[in-house]
């Protein structure tokens, strides 16, 4: 063989092996985390926006790079519908939380407020909290040439309060408070219920559904309002207002054991809030067990509901 032959097939051998060996070094370190939010509805017909400034978004602690500072109107994200907040490469390991770094001063185009609500009528009011920065701990694997989609669930309903205040009506829950009205989900392991309502019963202005992990809701303690926000169904994972067509989803519930609640609310026609009118007794017409559901990872499950009584306050 020509002997200048031989040394470039060996220089291209080489060449090609090293770049394999750069390859797999580069897939065993590394791999990419990219990061959604989504909503879950709010309790009031006169709220049309709520926008929140997210200024940083951190992953255990460090700043993903790249990230630009960003403003969302939350309630335009939902029934599963998300908003991309980033992609990040990291390094391949377990990792313990997600961190939101929200701007109440200044949206991402530098008009005040950061975070607001918008009426129908087209008044603000400005959203404030004790703190900046909302952590939330949820346990996530990064693994080497892959990419995890996880997604942020920021829940108005928990995260709000409204008040009797006449020129500043909303403004939101503690800093404790806030902290639970957000969750995490992995987005490929993420479940689905959907399904339709029927109601000739109650005859409510609004209907919600509210998702709850087996065993946690107890009746007497979630129709009251919790904490110092008063916040009803608290320890509901996820809720959906039933629409016109009598239609409802919950999105991004983890795999488990859950019931559903069903609750009818009335509108005040003057001030356009809703108030608790009762729960709603009811039954699955598809032959399922509205107080034990089993949700595999990645599955929507269908749950048609028959309400038969209302339970006042």
């Amino acid at each position: 063989m020509n002997t200048k032959f031989t040394a470039l097939l060996c220089a291209a051998m080489f060449a090609i092996t090293m770049f394999s060996c750069e390859k797999n070094d580069l897939d065993d370190s590394k791999g990419t985390a990219r990061i959604e939010i989504t909503d879950a509805p709010i309790d009031d017909a006169n709220v049309k926006s709520t926008f929140v400034t997210i200024a940083d978004v951190k992953l255990d602690g460090q700043s993903v790079e790249g990230f630009s500072k960003v403003t969302i109107d939350l309630l335009a994200y939902q029934k599963g519908n998300t908003k991309v907040l980033g992609i990040a490469e990291l390094d391949a390991k377990t990792y313990s939380n997600i961190t939101l770094v929200l701007d109440y001063e200044k949206d991402q185009n530098g008009a005040a407020p950061g975070c607001y609500v918008q009426e129908d009528n087209g008044s603000r009011h400005a959203l404030t909290s004790t703190t900046s920065e909302i952590t939330l701990n949820y346990n996530y694997l990064i693994q080497a040439g892959q990419q995890t989609d996880l997604v942020v669930d920021f829940d108005l309903r928990k995260a709000i309060k409204r008040s009797d205040n006449v020129t500043d009506k909303y403004d939101f829950v503690t800093a404790t408070e806030l902290n639970t009205a957000l969750r995490v989900a992995a987005k490929s392991k993420a479940s689905v219920i959907k399904g339709k309502v029927q109601d000739v019963i109650s005859l409510s202005d609004k209907i919600v559904v509210y998702a709850y992990k087996k065993g946690e809701f107890n009746r007497n303690v979630e129709i009251d309002g919790q904490g110092a926000s008063d916040i009803e169904f608290s320890k509901a994972v996820g809720s959906a207002t039933v629409d016109a067509s009598g239609n409802y989803e919950l999105h991004f519930l983890e795999a488990g054991e859950y019931e559903l609640v069903v609750a009818g609310y009335t509108k005040n026609n003057s001030t356009g809030q809703m108030s608790l009118k009762g729960t709603l007794t009811a039954n699955s017409t598809n032959s399922l067990n509205l107080g034990l559901l089993n949700l595999s990872p990645g599955v929507a499950l269908t749950v048609d509901v028959l309400v038969t009584a209302l339970l006042p306050l």
